[in-house]
């Protein structure tokens, strides 16, 4: 369930896995047998793929500032302090599964996903320069056309979809980005799945 589930890049809702797992009818008071569920779940999936469930509850507060030196991999972020493991995440907390492989080898993406993803660390980038925090007007009308950027230009392999719908659309789906009371902050995605040493080294790279 779990590995179909993330083909849809949505952050999986505890209260999802628990319908799927138990059943609606099934009482857990206290999350116990869930969170024994999804103990077990990571054994397994730890052993065949090197994958793990995890999650944070608060982006903003679970966020490592990616312009700051990080760990070299993926899998040594995903185990820092600041982020909480599923077992022992509160009932709301998103899931997501993340690679927890020392020097995972990462496939390379598509062009259009080269294209979004470069996007989404432009977004995150501004975010980390902004106490981890962006009003949505600041960041498409102010920020991203100093980039030159504009909230209805279209980009390379992503079809029609625009600027504006990608970053409040897009990536708030695919949990990259939270947004709460009119600004942007990182989302599960970008605190648990993101490596900071391509962050730093794609933003060196930005900054030329």
């Amino acid at each position: 369930f779990v590995w179909r589930r993330d083909h849809t890049k949505k952050p999986l809702a505890r209260t999802e896995l628990k319908e799927a797992v138990l059943g609606k009818d099934r009482t857990d008071r206290g999350g116990k047998i869930i969170k024994a569920v999804i103990a077990a779940a990571n054994e397994k999936l730890r052993h065949l793929c090197g994958l793990e469930l995890a999650t944070a509850n608060s982006a903003a507060d679970a966020a490592p500032d990616a312009s700051q030196a990080a760990g070299p991999s993926q899998a040594e972020a995903t185990q820092e302090a600041t982020q909480e493991r599923a077992v022992g995440g509160g009932a709301a907390s998103k899931l997501l599964l993340v690679n927890v492989l020392p020097r995972a080898v990462a496939p390379e993406p598509a062009d259009g996903k080269l294209v979004f993803y470069a996007l989404v660390e432009t977004v995150l980038n501004l975010l980390s320069d902004h106490g981890g925090r962006l009003p949505e007007s600041e960041l498409t009308e102010t920020w991203l056309p100093k980039l030159g950027l504009k909230e209805k230009d279209t980009l390379p392999g992503l079809g029609t979809a625009k600027v504006c719908d990608l970053i409040s659309k897009r990536m708030v789906t695919e949990g990259f980005l939270v947004k709460t009371q009119g600004a942007y902050a990182q989302g599960p995605r970008a605190v648990l799945s993101r490596s900071s040493e391509a962050a730093n080294t794609f933003r060196g790279e930005l900054e030329g």
